[in-house]
């Protein structure tokens, strides 16, 4: 980020950055000569733009995580506010219980040692399972090769927050381990509970030949990820959802399934449709769906592509969450309930931010830190799964991206 940019998070304040031309800022020695007063000047208003940012870093992370210093980046800020919300408030809910607490989930390094095996209780039993679904950020396109002429990139607004808030924590006492099974036979065994669940599946696939985007993920190479139309792979349990609408036909091998702590289970409901007389079963989600898209006499029915414009921001997806579902911030890191729907405190934490963020104006330093928090906790959930590497400037050399305390494939995926 530069110092123009930077000077621009503070509309209010005299911050804007000096301009100067091309020519002074190649020969700053000749504009010394030339207009010392412009050059002190240009040097003094950086040294008042640098350092008035690095105090409102250090009162927002002292005000967000109780710590007076300045963090190294923005993304330790978030590392250590996140890990404080939905860890240190919550006790032993975030990660499993291994034996003695020597190897964890954040420790996938040393898990697959002799070491780690003992002592990791049976962790090193199912993780697998989740490191395989986790493929990372998804990013796909319809076409191979150069593109020539115009081309629409799409993205989705409000992606990571959205997810973010339909986490729960697992209740890892009720883990069940998957055996060989048809796709048919598994979903009659779970129904739709996978939605609130974090399920992780090795499977064999084949789809219709008329599937134009068949959505199974499969690793090509170190760098490549495909969607074949048949192959042998590892998906989440949502993944696996919506190949089985798409009438894919699925062997599930082997895989895991831990439903969610404070589940919203799908209720059941029996209707008769005009189909022969055949009775056919629909599961709806309620009562969220029923809350989200409450219709009244005199309101008629939101969804999320048409929200309340009442504070302007860059996600729609931000105001409707704000709007449907407000509740009281001060949950102790305890779940609330709103017509029988139980938010997980992943959600409530997002929600908090969303509400913070639209209180200061779009693109001022405060809006934009809120906003960076609430899209850096899956980043934070999925930090070093890949083993990327990053440049160290200390050794000067790269080194592998290490985890965090929030780094858990179960989240991530």
């Amino acid at each position: 980020m530069s110092l123009k940019s930077i000077g621009s998070l503070y509309p209010n304040l005299p911050l804007t950055k000096i301009s100067l031309t091309k020519n002074d800022m190649e020969n700053m020695d000749v504009l010394f000569e030339k207009d010392k007063e412009v050059f002190e000047s240009y040097a003094i208003q950086d040294s008042r733009i640098v350092l008035w940012h690095i105090l409102q870093v250090q009162d927002s992370h002292y005000f967000l995580t109780g710590r007076y210093t300045i963090p190294v980046t923005l993304s330790s800020l978030a590392s250590i506010f996140l890990t404080k919300r939905l860890i240190n408030e919550t006790s032993a809910l975030y990660h499993p219980k291994t034996k003695n607490g020597l190897i964890s989930m954040k420790d996938l390094a040393r898990l697959n040692t002799p070491m780690g095996i003992e002592m990791s209780g049976d962790l090193h039993e199912y993780i697998d399972y989740f490191l395989g679904s986790y493929h990372g950020g998804r990013n796909e396109s319809f076409v191979y090769g150069i593109i020539k002429g115009e081309f629409h990139d799409y993205d989705l607004p409000g992606a990571y927050p959205t997810a973010m808030a339909m986490l729960d924590y697992p209740d890892w006492d009720q883990k069940q381990m998957i055996g060989e099974l048809t796709g048919e036979e598994f979903q009659l065994k779970f129904k739709f509970d996978l939605i609130n669940s974090y399920t992780a599946l090795k499977i064999k696939f084949e789809f219709p030949p008329h599937v134009k985007y068949p959505n199974l993920p499969v690793r090509l190479d170190f760098t490549s990820v495909v969607f074949p139309l048949t192959g042998e792979t590892f998906c989440t349990g949502h993944e696996f959802l919506l190949a089985m609408t798409l009438g894919c036909k699925i062997k599930i091998l082997s895989g895991v399934y831990i439903p969610f702590k404070k589940s919203v289970f799908l209720k059941e409901n029996k209707r008769k449709e005009n189909s022969g007389g055949v009775e056919r079963k629909y599961f709806v989600q309620d009562p969220l769906i029923k809350h989200l898209f409450k219709k009244s006499k005199t309101e008629s029915v939101k969804t999320p592509l048409e929200p309340e414009s009442e504070f302007e921001s860059e996600s729609k997806n931000y105001l409707f969450l704000k709007k449907q579902l407000s509740i009281n911030n001060n949950t102790g890191g305890q779940t609330k309930e709103i017509q029988g729907y139980t938010q997980s405190n992943f959600f409530l934490v997002v929600q908090e931010l969303i509400q913070e963020r639209v209180k200061y104006p779009k693109g001022s330093y405060m809006n934009l830190l809120y906003k960076f928090l609430a899209n850096a906790g899956i980043g934070q959930m999925a930090r070093g799964l890949n083993q990327k590497v990053k440049f160290d400037v200390r050794t000067n050399s790269t080194k592998p991206l290490p985890s965090g305390e929030l780094v858990s494939p179960l989240y991530a995926g």
